[in-house]
């Protein structure tokens, strides 16, 4: 298995709604993440998913630390809070959406394929789990999140 691409974004808030296909909103009859109804039996608590987009509705503390990567294979390594499914893109170009602003998105990540149906696998930790062990004595605030897509 091989990283072929890779981005790190910050959402400066206390929550975020989800990752959207940007492109889905100028394709006529494509649903964005503020169309996905959220499901209690369709993946973990934290996480619904659904066509061009997952729901997330995370409330912070934020801010949410985010890293969006593209394998060629499965890259295994699921963290203890994570979710793996199959989600359709319309675009493949892909970014946070939050409701803090009218559709306000963050750093666009492209998978480079658009019409596809993605593996994908979400890894959830707050980020004194995430901070090595000697840092996570100091107060630190914040989420982070990891998607990870390959074919």
């Amino acid at each position: 298995m091989r990283l072929i691409a890779g981005l790190s974004d910050v959402v400066p808030l206390d929550s975020i709604y989800g990752v959207t296909d940007l492109g889905a909103l100028d394709l006529p009859g494509e649903p964005g993440v503020w169309e996905i109804e959220w499901k209690q039996d369709e993946g973990p608590s934290w996480l619904t998913p659904g066509r061009n987009g997952l729901l997330m509705t995370q409330y912070g503390p934020g801010p949410f630390h985010l890293r969006y990567e593209l394998w060629d294979a499965d890259p295994g390594d699921p963290a203890e809070r994570s979710w793996t499914g199959r989600v359709h893109f319309a675009s493949g170009r892909l970014a946070a959406y939050t409701l803090d602003e009218e559709n306000e998105t963050y750093e666009e990540f492209d998978l480079g394929r658009a019409g596809a149906e993605w593996n994908v696998r979400v890894d959830w930790w707050s980020l004194r789990e995430a901070l090595r062990p000697e840092f996570a004595v100091h107060e630190v605030r914040g989420q982070v999140l990891r998607f990870r897509f390959w074919p």
